[in-house]
């Protein structure tokens, strides 16, 4: 089964993506950017979903750890977040590596189309 990491410091949103991917991937979470690593290392997921306004590390110093990391940099990142500013989305992308981006809130069909394309299918 592929494994996804949700991170996201939002209880109810953190829970509510756990539910929707439950039964199609091996779900891990985690409720801020350094626990996220973490998690990441531990698990090595085959996709992480990020917000971005964290405490202790925002998301795009996460993405940008990943990236630098040469075991994980393979790692497909999908940013959940609800900053929906272009500078925002082109930032993610283009500066700090992230291989999509998903505004909350979001359909769920939309978010779990996502999830199965980034993550090779469920």
């Amino acid at each position: 089964m592929k494994k996804v990491v949700v991170v996201d410091d939002d209880d109810d949103m953190r829970e509510l993506m756990c539910m929707l991917l439950r039964g199609r991937y091996d779900v891990s979470t985690a409720n801020d950017g350094v626990k996220g690593l973490e998690v990441v290392r531990a698990v090595r997921p085959d996709l992480l979903v990020l917000d971005l306004l964290m405490p202790i590390m925002h998301g795009f110093e996460v993405c940008q750890r990943l990236r630098a990391d040469p075991e994980l940099k393979g790692i497909k990142i999908l940013i959940s977040s609800s900053k929906s500013y272009q500078h925002d989305v082109r930032t993610a992308v283009e500066e700090t590596g992230a291989d999509g981006y998903i505004v909350k809130p979001f359909e769920v069909s939309e978010f779990l189309r996502r999830v199965d394309e980034m993550a090779g299918g469920a």
